[in-house]
């Protein structure tokens, strides 16, 4: 490896598009000597979960912890092309400094450049909270707000929301890390569907032409508030007996799924709104953000004293007392086959373990 990219994010920056654009266009990348290694999916978030020792799921009922072997396989693959690597995923953001200095220490003697993506953070608010829905949070919109601004910089519920949206000391200890000369920051510009592709592969050097808007963008809209109040529920009502696989299968990609990946939606149906007080507080932090960022002398693409927050709904949502037989239908059949054989499979590994387990603990109390 000649030299490595990575795009640390931000969250709700255009990112999976970008990681999908990335993916379909590996073959034309890798005769322009560029390699964005293939491990699991789109994007690198789990060698990214090593590297900042985050569990995917839930701690204590069935998440997956941070395993080293998921970066050492990532290394492997860098390693296996002398031209220029990327590497993206959004859960890079949450490395905190000594995370930063460990990675820096892998990477030893390797020419690093880092590209964030980037919108200010009145437009995080409603995306966000539908994120950590999908996790299994049980806050309404109206309490996670309170939440996460009570103390700005802190949030009881969802801690890594202000890790990875204090954006100006993120940006800040990774110029700290690899050199502000090193580090860019792309401004997004949403009536401007080509300019993340143009100006990400502009930057990585990547030959005009080759990354481009994805052919087949896979549909992941926002939840109405009708289905961001009927997955609350669901998360209120799913039996504390099941575990995170369950979650994940059934939940995240069963019913969520169906719904997102839909177009189809009860045309009454509101979108979340914001109440104004929150984009307030969130304008007067992002303000802070941007300051920080233009002080830090990296390299900046695009605007970044947008302050056209007119855009994002506001007021409140009336609470949901009724949700129509369509949409809880088209929540019930999302169930991804695939997925279930697999979670056969663990739960069959799962289920010898705890038996061997037993057996043990026997055997060694009957010696």
């Amino acid at each position: 490896m000649k030299k490595l990219i990575i795009h640390p994010g931000f969250h709700k920056t255009g990112t999976t598009a970008l990681q999908q654009a990335l993916s379909e266009v590996r073959a034309e990348m890798l005769e322009a000597d560029f390699n964005y290694p293939r491990i699991a999916g789109n994007a690198h978030h789990r060698a990214a979960r090593s590297v900042i020792e985050k569990t995917w799921g839930w701690k204590n009922r069935g998440g997956r912890s941070a395993d080293p072997i998921e970066w050492r396989k990532l290394e492997r693959k860098l390693s296996s092309n002398n031209g220029t690597a990327i590497i993206s995923s959004e859960f890079f953001s949450e490395a905190n400094q000594t995370q930063l200095a460990n990675l820096a220490k892998r990477l030893d003697g390797a020419d690093i450049q880092v590209i964030f993506t980037w919108r200010p953070l009145p437009f995080m608010l409603a995306s966000s909270y539908q994120q950590y829905l999908k996790y299994g949070m049980k806050k309404s919109y109206a309490e996670w707000l309170d939440s996460i601004f009570e103390i700005p910089g802190e949030a009881k519920f969802t801690p890594s929301f202000w890790k990875r949206n204090l954006h100006g000391d993120v940006v800040a200890r990774w110029a700290e890390t690899f050199g502000a000369e090193n580090v860019s920051l792309i401004a997004v510009d949403e009536s401007n569907p080509g300019y993340l592709y143009e100006t990400f592969a502009e930057l990585a050097g990547i030959p005009k032409g080759i990354l481009r808007e994805p052919a087949h963008l896979e549909m992941n809209r926002s939840l109405t508030f009708t289905e961001a109040a009927l997955l609350l529920e669901i998360n209120w009502t799913y039996p504390k007996d099941l575990d995170w696989d369950s979650y994940e299968i059934f939940i995240r990609k069963g019913n969520i799924k169906a719904l997102t990946s839909s177009d189809k939606h009860e045309g009454t149906d509101e979108k979340i709104l914001t109440p104004e007080w929150a984009i307030a507080k969130a304008a007067e932090l992002n303000l802070q953000n941007v300051a920080k960022i233009k002080s830090l002398g990296i390299k900046v693409i695009g605007n970044l004293d947008r302050s056209d927050f007119s855009k994002i709904p506001t007021g409140l949502n009336a609470p949901v007392t009724t949700i129509s037989i369509e949409t809880v239908a088209r929540s019930m059949i999302g169930v991804d086959m695939s997925s279930l054989h697999k979670m056969h499979g663990k739960a069959i590994s799962k289920e010898f373990f705890h038996r061997a387990k037993r057996a043990l603990k026997r055997r060694l109390h009957l010696n």
